[in-house]
Formats: C-alpha cells, structure tokens, sequence
C-alpha cells in the first residue's frame, strides 16, 4: 500500500520507490520495497546536531506542505508526520531539499473520503502522540487531511520555538494535552519569530474539528 501510495502522488519531494513485491529468502518469504538512495540526514538529526534558523525552517515546510498538496490531492493521509520522516537530501547549494518518508500507516480514501486501505477502527490511536492531532489522539475513526496539516503545524512551533507544543512524560500525558490544551504563544518562547509567521502556527495547532460535526 505504502509503495502503491507513493508512486500515486509522484512528487519531487516524496520519496521515489523503484520497485516492491514478494520474493523469498532462506525459505521464508517476504516482502520488499526499493526505494531512491537519499544522501543527508532526517531534519530530527539535523535539529539534534545544530538546530535550523527560521528562513530554512520556512524553506522546508513550504516544501513539505507541497508535498502533502500533492498527496491529499490523491486521496492519500500520511498520518505520521514528525521531523524523523522529513529527510534533508545534500543537493548542489542546497543542504535543505526535502524527501518526505513513511508512507507506511497511511491512510487511502476515495473521492468521498471512504477510506480504500488502512482503514481505523473507531479506538485506535495510530501515529506519533508528540505530532498527533486531536482526533488522532482520540481514536475517530473518520481522519482527513487536516491531521496532516496539525502535525505541520507542530513541526513548525517545533523547529522555530525549540520545543514541541505539548511536552509529557507519558503516552497519556501528551494525547490529553493535544485534546484539552491550547498551545503557548510562540513569540512567548521565542521573541524573534515574527508575528506573521506565529500566526501561521496558532492557525495550524487549530486545524483540528469539533468531534460534534463529525
């Protein structure tokens, strides 16, 4: 499905797969996929090793958010975004080109937002707690789009305030924070984000629905 999903979209900044099937090794059979070979490192290294200055964090979700255009566009949910799935390819005078990764809980849906494959069953949290968005964190069944653009909007408050929205210790802890807290002014952490920019963010932390409308 990841595979089949990924060569769907075709997008400069998604990982391009070569080829997937079955095949068998040692007498046990298996599955495969051959993806591009990527020369960098994730945007979680990079956050790790040396941080990022706000125009590259800027650079980088433009980037990202084409991506998931293209993908929401093909009726395809990543569900997993966190920077472990952003991978910054070393290009010619560019460090900071983006390979979106890990299509592999992705959700498919038709043109009437029937889910194809993956479909969630009402109860069940799959994602990152850290990136998950409301309904996520709450186990609806129905998931669109928008719980892409939540987790973009983490990453960004992420990257440019040095810590995530919603810090805990526990599983628990972080999915009741994402389902009853609101998120710390930006410019509050970090006073040279400019004020256009935190505006973005606070409008991505509240893409999520009201579970009343669902």
């Amino acid at each position: 499905n990841e595979a089949k999903a990924v060569n769907d979209i075709s997008h400069p900044s998604i990982v391009d797969i070569i080829d997937f099937g079955d095949t068998t090794f040692d007498g046990v059979s298996f599955k495969y996929i051959i993806m591009e070979f990527l020369d960098g490192e994730s945007l979680a290294s990079r956050m790790r090793r040396e941080g990022v200055t706000i125009r590259e964090s800027i650079t980088m979700l433009m980037q990202c958010a084409s991506a998931l255009a293209a993908s929401h566009a093909k009726g395809v949910i990543h569900r997993d975004l966190k920077p472990e799935n952003l991978f910054l390819c070393n290009r010619p005078g560019d460090r900071n080109y983006v390979k979106l990764l890990d299509f592999g809980i992705a959700k498919l849906t038709s043109d009437s937002g029937a889910a194809l494959s993956q479909k969630t069953r009402t109860g069940m949290v799959i994602g990152t707690p850290t990136y998950m968005s409301p309904e996520q964190c709450d186990g609806k069944g129905i998931i669109d789009g928008r719980a892409d653009i939540y987790a973009l909007g983490v990453m960004m408050f992420e990257l440019l305030t040095g810590r995530v929205p919603f810090p805990g210790d526990g599983f628990g802890e972080v999915l009741v924070a994402h389902l009853t807290r609101e998120p710390d002014a930006p410019r509050s952490i970090n006073p040279n984000i400019p004020p256009e920019i935190e505006a973005i963010i606070l409008r991505w932390e509240d893409i999520h629905w009201d579970s009343d409308r669902m």
